[in-house]
């Protein structure tokens, strides 16, 4: 006859998830906030004005751009000098690619 276990999970408390999920929002706001520092003083008052720091994954940065012609702008001519300076500011290996995306914001 087989017997049957329970997983050895503990049942945890609302208030403690509630309050380990606030604290993981508050920590990734800081971040994003940081990150959207660190790119304007990177790409400057212009580019800045033209666009907009959305998130990073998977070590990509996405930035959503105002038009087809700073998309255009960006990826063809200033993607180099804007990922190496962004490097500069990140740990290594933190960011190893930008990508350019016309979004609303």
């Amino acid at each position: 006859m087989k017997q049957f276990r329970r997983n050895n999970t503990e049942a945890k408390k609302l208030g403690d998830i509630l309050s380990n999920s606030v604290t993981l929002v508050k920590r990734a706001g800081k971040q994003n906030k940081n990150l959207r520092e660190k790119w304007k003083i990177v790409a400057g008052e212009l580019i800045s004005g033209h666009t907009e720091v959305s998130v990073v994954k998977s070590g990509v940065l996405y930035v959503e751009v105002d038009s087809a012609t700073w998309l255009h702008h960006l990826s063809s001519f200033k993607k180099e000098e804007l990922l190496t300076s962004i490097q500069k500011e990140f740990k290594i290996g933190y960011i190893s690619d930008i990508k350019f995306r016309v979004g609303n914001f």
